[in-house]
């Protein structure tokens, strides 16, 4: 039997799940691959934290950071490859809120 070991991150680096975006829709309602989007910044959740992480970030935020920040890691999850990042705190670039209008 093999046993899954948990990633946990040291420090002020991060865990993140990349969350995939395939297309970008504008008000217009025309949808647009978003290929040039994702190479400049990508959206996640994190999972993990280090001990030396800002206050102000944690565990379940949604993030956007740099697309080439940090380290992937690729994992084996139920039978399929699952993604994650492992990033340094400074490449948390903005916390994604729900606005409450």
């Amino acid at each position: 039997m093999i046993t899954q070991k948990t990633i946990k991150p040291r420090g002020l680096w991060i865990l993140v799940k990349p969350v995939e975006k395939e297309s970008h829709e504008l008000e217009s309602g025309l949808v647009l691959p978003s290929t040039e989007e994702q190479e400049q910044k990508a959206v996640g959740i994190i999972q993990d934290i280090g001990n030396e992480v800002d206050n102000d970030i944690h565990v379940g935020d949604e993030v956007i950071y740099g697309a080439y920040a940090g380290e992937t890691i690729k994992r084996r999850e139920d039978s399929k490859e699952v993604e994650y990042k492992l990033i340094l705190d400074e490449d948390v670039i903005a916390f994604l809120k729900e606005d409450n209008k």
